[in-house]
């Protein structure tokens, strides 16, 4: 990460946790403004699976399904001006309008036009049927969604997002803020934060989880593909089952435990990567710098490649005998503890370094401290295991 790069990332955080912080509630030359708010409450009938769609420029919205036959919508309501008299007027101003149209409810906001050093704010508190498909939008400001059986789509330019206990494709993004989202349930989960942490649990269906800059945390993912990135941060996954998984830093460490499914693909641009107690027909795993450790893995074909880092990979008891391995690293030494009843071709070699094993090859060729080829009995299995500068050690 080049020196301009780190210092655009600290500025744009920076803002961020401002705007953050303040609630998108500051507006440019709106320091020690008055502020006046009220309350309004509006209810409207909507019918299960119909649709809820609510906006706001400035302010938060929570969504909350419940054992209801309504909409019910508590608007908080704040003014800022010069003045609180002009800050009371701005507020009282306001109108909340629930209109239906077809399967649609709309709730609009009916407010006087911004003007310099004066601004309206409004946030929704809402109560709906949990059979109701959302789509709710802030300009500046948090989102939470909670039990929901139908669509969810939560959108904000900065702030927060937190989804829990929806049944249905769910759609969060977020530029700035972080995204929290808990027992979620759907063909189709997408995920996006343009700057900040993602966490993500019990999640059920295929699941795309990308941020910029931040972590991503996901324990307890099942029933579709994996698929996870982050351009800047440190991604952790455990206790998941799919078909495809792919996760992607490009700086950052990849930890991951009890992974299950077809094939696994890690890859970091810069930074370590940890597997412990998984099984895949194929693993792919690379770095560009770091160190590459797996325990307890079983697999048919495993790729592990490092720029600069160790390798130090350990087969589970349940690998098939017949392995095909590719472990190559520019820098670093590299450990091999393969099937206990290997079989197949074995090519070990080092440019600088020495090579060593404790199983019985029938060696092939010239014998070298430096390059080992041969055979482990007779079968298809494969291990290639290569080092510029290091020790090759194959158990």
């Amino acid at each position: 990460m080049n020196k301009r790069h780190r210092m655009f990332r600290a500025i744009s955080c920076c803002l961020c946790l401002l705007i953050m912080i303040s609630g998108c509630d500051i507006q440019m030359g709106g320091w020690g403004q008055a502020k006046y708010e009220r309350t309004v409450q509006q209810q409207a009938p909507i019918n299960p699976g119909s649709k809820l769609c609510v906006e706001t420029s400035f302010g938060s919205i929570t969504i909350t399904g419940g054992d209801v036959t309504e909409c019910s919508v508590i608007a908080k309501i704040c003014g800022r001006a010069p003045t609180e008299e002009e800050a009371q007027l701005l507020a009282e101003q306001v109108t909340i309008e629930l209109e239906t149209v077809g399967d649609t409810l709309t709730i609009k906001a009916d407010k006087p036009p911004s003007r310099n050093n004066r601004s309206v704010s409004i946030s929704y508190d809402i109560t709906v049927p949990k059979q109701t498909n959302i789509e709710c939008v802030s300009s500046c400001g948090a989102i939470e969604i909670a039990n929901i059986k139908g669509q969810a789509s939560g959108k904000t330019s900065s702030g927060s997002i937190q989804a829990k206990n929806i049944e249905g494709p769910t759609n969060l993004d977020t530029s700035y803020g972080s995204v929290n989202c808990r027992n979620i349930t759907g063909d189709n989960i997408i995920v996006k934060s343009s700057s900040g942490s993602i966490t993500a649990e019990i999640i059920r269906g295929s699941a795309q989880l990308t941020t910029s800059y931040g972590s991503i945390t996901c324990t307890d993912m099942s029933d579709g593909d994996i698929k996870l990135k982050t351009s800047s941060g440190k991604i952790k996954l455990s206790n998941a089952s799919f078909s495809d998984c792919d996760v992607h830093t490009s700086y950052g460490s990849i930890v991951s435990d009890e992974l299950k499914g077809k094939s696994i693909k890690l890859h970091s641009g810069s930074g370590s990567i940890s597997v412990t107690e998984s099984s895949a027909d194929t693993t792919n795993l690379s770095t560009s710098y770091g160190r590459i450790t797996c325990r307890q893995i079983t697999t048919n074909e495993i790729t592990a490649k490092s720029g600069s880092g160790n390798l130090d990979i350990t087969c589970s008891d349940s690998t098939q005998d017949e392995i095909v391995a590719d472990l190559v690293t520019s820098y670093g030494s590299i450990n091999l503890t393969a099937p206990q009843n290997f079989a197949g071709q074995v090519d070990m070699s080092t440019s600088y370094g020495s090579v060593r094993t404790s199983r019985p090859i029938t060696i092939s060729g010239q014998i070298s401290k430096k390059k080992l080829s041969g055979t482990i009995g007779e079968g298809s299995g494969k291990l290639h295991l290569q080092t510029s500068s290091g020790s090759i050690n194959l158990q």
